[in-house]
């Protein structure tokens, strides 16, 4: 028996060249664009990208020229390829807007032989927006052809035990960071959990994403004596979206005077767009420009070792 082991992200652009591209993959997803049909959804997908296109160019090249995500996903993959260390089972990242795409991942893996497949999304919690958009491109491309291997799924681990120690560990490092650069012991320090927002019209179709960061925020605060909140960035266009956002609860602790605030990312495993530019820089300027004097972020997991040994336990649960 030969397994392989898909793990799925959305990806990004690797280099300038291919924002415009990648903008339009992901705004063409019938996941994303939620009841637009298929030729309106392509040609509003392809508006977009040509609208969004330069600023979102200027927005990675500030952040280097391309998406990191792909080589801390590729890192990644090693780790978990070396703690299995078995001919049997091979693993591919496989990334629903990039490449290496899903599809490009399949062919390998049926080339290869595999005759089942383990689906691990690098989304801890589910959506239909993600996780389940990578699903249904398995199954379409699987569809179309007559290769059929047992497709085993894993939709989420927002509080798995391994997962929550390697986040709070990030915290707790942070933390200790920011006290240690107080000059006040009793100024407080403001812990604000920030997850990627989803539009209401998603989260009204019953899409179970807020009540998994919700898991996930009551698992990694539990024991925790700072203060804290969650608060939801990403959101584009005017419709609403989950809230608070993010923007606005940094000018509410800014009112409240809050001097030191720890901003703790949990819907992402890897540096990437919505990390090194959102968070480090327009929500670190929004922070500064409304007397938040020290903002810090806790870092994601890129290429720590321990994050492989997180899926590697994730896996082992799933088969058991």
């Amino acid at each position: 028996m030969k397994t392989g082991i898909l793990l799925l992200n959305f990806g990004g652009p690797w280099t300038l060249s291919d924002v415009k591209p990648f903008l339009y993959r992901l705004f063409a997803n019938p996941r994303v664009l939620v009841g637009v049909p298929s030729p309106v959804r392509q040609l509003l997908a392809f508006t977009i990208s040509q609208v969004k296109g330069p600023s979102s160019v200027r927005s990675y090249r500030s952040i280097g020229g391309g998406s990191p995500q792909l080589k801390w996903t590729a890192i990644q993959a090693d780790g978990l390829r070396s703690l299995l260390n078995d001919n049997r089972v091979r693993v591919v990242m496989a990334m629903r807007s990039a490449e290496p795409s899903i599809k490009t991942a399949l062919d390998q893996l049926r080339f290869w032989g595999a005759d089942e497949l383990i689906l691990l999304p690098l989304f801890p919690q589910f959506s239909t927006t993600t996780t389940a958009t990578c699903f249904d491109a398995v199954e379409e491309i699987l569809a179309q052809s007559d290769w059929k291997p047992a497709v085993r799924e894993i939709d989420s681990w927002p509080d798995h035990p391994d997962y929550i120690s390697l986040l709070r560990s990030k915290v707790d490092e942070v933390i200790i960071q920011a006290e240690s650069e107080r000059e006040d012991p009793a100024a407080p320090i403001h812990l604000l959990f920030s997850a990627h927002s989803l539009p209401m019209k998603i989260v009204n179709l019953g899409d179970p994403y807020p009540l998994e960061v919700e898991r996930t925020v009551q698992a990694v605060t539990r024991g925790l004596e700072h203060p804290w909140s969650l608060a939801f960035q990403s959101r584009n266009g005017k419709l609403p979206w989950l809230e608070p956002y993010l923007e606005d609860e940094l000018k509410r602790l800014g009112r409240q005077g809050i001097k030191r605030v720890v901003v703790v990312p949990i819907s992402f495993v890897s540096d990437h767009i919505e990390t090194l530019y959102e968070l480090d820089q327009l929500y670190a300027n929004l922070a500064r420009e409304h007397g938040i004097t020290h903002y810090y972020r806790t870092r994601c997991f890129n290429d720590d070792p321990q994050f492989p040994r997180v899926l590697h336990s994730i896996l082992q649960e799933a088969v058991a």
